[in-house]
Formats: C-alpha cells, sequence, structure tokens
C-alpha cells in the first residue's frame, strides 16, 4: 500500500509504504541493522525526508489483525543507491519490534509511515550535549553525523557492554563517553553522568539533547528545568521507554 496525504492545516506530506527487506545484520550483540529496498516510485516520495527523522512501523500480527504501530528513526535514507536504514535494539520477544526485527529475513516486506520535512534534526548551537541509552543510539548519530565542522559536541551513550560501542562519525569536533549498563530496566547511570559535565566556558549557545528511560528523562528535566533554569528553546528531552512496561509506542 502506498499513498501521500497532504493535510490542509499543516501542509506536510504524510507517506505509507511497504519496503522489502535487502539485508539484515546485526552491528552489534544487541543492535540489528535492517536495510530495506527504495523502489523507483518511493525514491519520489522520500526525496523530501531527513535521515534521523521519525516514522512509523506497522509491525504485522496474526492474519486479519490490525497492525501494531511503534515508532523508530530512519537511521539513513539513501537515495542514491535506493536504501532505508532502520536500527532495531534487540531485546529478545519483550517487545514486537524486536522479535519482528529478530526473524525478519530478506524479501520480507514491512509497512512504514513518514512525514515530509527537511527540517533540522536539532537547531543552530555552538556546543551540543546529546545522551540516551541503547534506544537513542540511531537518532544520536545520525544527529552526530550531521553536524557541520564549526561545532563541538560531549556524547554520552549508556548500553548493554563495551561489545556494543560503535564508531560515531561526524565533521564536528566529538568527545564520546561510553558507559555500560548490563540491566538498564534496572536503573541507569546516565543522569548522574550527564549532570557531571562540564560546559565549555565562552560557549554563545549551547544546545542539550536527551532520549532515555522514563525515570533518566524526569530526573534530567527536573534538572535542567527547575534546578538549572535552562533556556527550554535549547533543550529536547524525550522518555523513549519506561522500565516495567512493555515496549512503548515510542521506542528508537
Amino acid at each position: 500500500m502506498e499513498n501521500s496525504i497532504i493535510t490542509q492545516a499543516e501542509k506536510t506530506k504524510k507517506i505509507r509504504s511497504a519496503f522489502i527487506i535487502k539485508n539484515k545484520r546485526y552491528l552489534t550483540p544487541h543492535l540489528i541493522r535492517v536495510v530495506f529496498e527504495i523502489d523507483e516510485n518511493q525514491t519520489e516520495l522520500l526525496a523530501s525526508v531527513r535521515s534521523g527523522s521519525n516514522n512509523k512501523i506497522f509491525i504485522p500480527t496474526e492474519e486479519g489483525s490490525t497492525p501494531l504501530i511503534r515508532t523508530y528513526t530512519n537511521r539513513k535514507i539513501d537515495l542514491e543507491n535506493r536504501e532505508l536504514t532502520i536500527d532495531f535494539v534487540a531485546h529478545g520477544d519483550n517487545g514486537p519490534a524486536s522479535a519482528w526485527a529478530l526473524q525478519a529475513n530478506p524479501g520480507d516486506s514491512l509497512e512504514i509511515g513518514m512525514k515530509e520535512s527537511t527540517k533540522p534534526l536539532v537547531p543552530d548551537a555552538d556546543f551540543y550535549l546529546l545522551a540516551g541509552d541503547a534506544t537513542a543510539l540511531p537518532v544520536i548519530c545520525a544527529i552526530a553525523e550531521q553536524f557541520p565542522p564549526y561545532v563541538s559536541a560531549k556524547i554520552l551513550l549508556e548500553v548493554v557492554s563495551k561489545e556494543d560501542e560503535l564508531i560515531l562519525c561526524s565533521a564536528a569536533d566529538i568527545s564520546v563517553e561510553w558507559l555500560y549498563n548490563p540491566h538498564p530496566e534496572e536503573g541507569s547511570r546516565l543522569a548522574e553522568a550527564v549532570k557531571s559535565v562540564q560546559f565549555p566556558p565562552g560557549v554563545l549557545k549551547e544546545y542539550v539533547y536527551i532520549a532515555a528511560e522514563y525515570t533518566t528523562v524526569r530526573e534530567l528535566r527536573n534538572h535542567f528545568k527547575t534546578t538549572l533554569q535552562w533556556d527550554p528553546h535549547g533543550l529536547y528531552i524525550c522518555s523513549y521507554w519506561k522500565a516495567g512496561q512493555a515496549e512503548n509506542i515510542r521506542t528508537v
């Protein structure tokens, strides 16, 4: 099924199409990369969709049942090679998206919905603090790749183990710190690490981007908004999942 809808209120093109898996591989022990083919018609539909933006995946269920909808990140849209890449955190059959990715094979299809947008993933700044757990790896990697060379960034990422580290590519001056947490559902040290970051002096404009588990996000939102009274325009903080609950609508 393929269609594009332009809403009168927002003039935003909404795209929903079935994509065929080209290949699948493990980037790390807990991160699966699924690469979908982009056909000629889909190439036109995705011409104005930015890599790193959100999408909706429609996970098939039992025959005749309504698909389960989850929000993920377009890790990369490569129109030249006609490839759409989405990375999935592998945490067994605990969530439908993880279960689907574990079982998916080349030739399988998945319906994916997107919105046309060329808006930057983050606003202009001179220094960025990016922080997240494993669920935020795709979007933070995409942000780093799109940084211009004249900015700098401190990046904090929490993963299960050293084997789950990735190489982040960026034209900017980035510093990456990895935290290891084999049991993220039992708590996290990410908030503590973020609070200890020293922002460089003399920076004209700073921006903080945080995506992680609900408890961590709540603590850091209070830290920046209440304790530091941070400019709300210089802060994006979002909960991607909540410990003790089934996979949420907003995940990777």
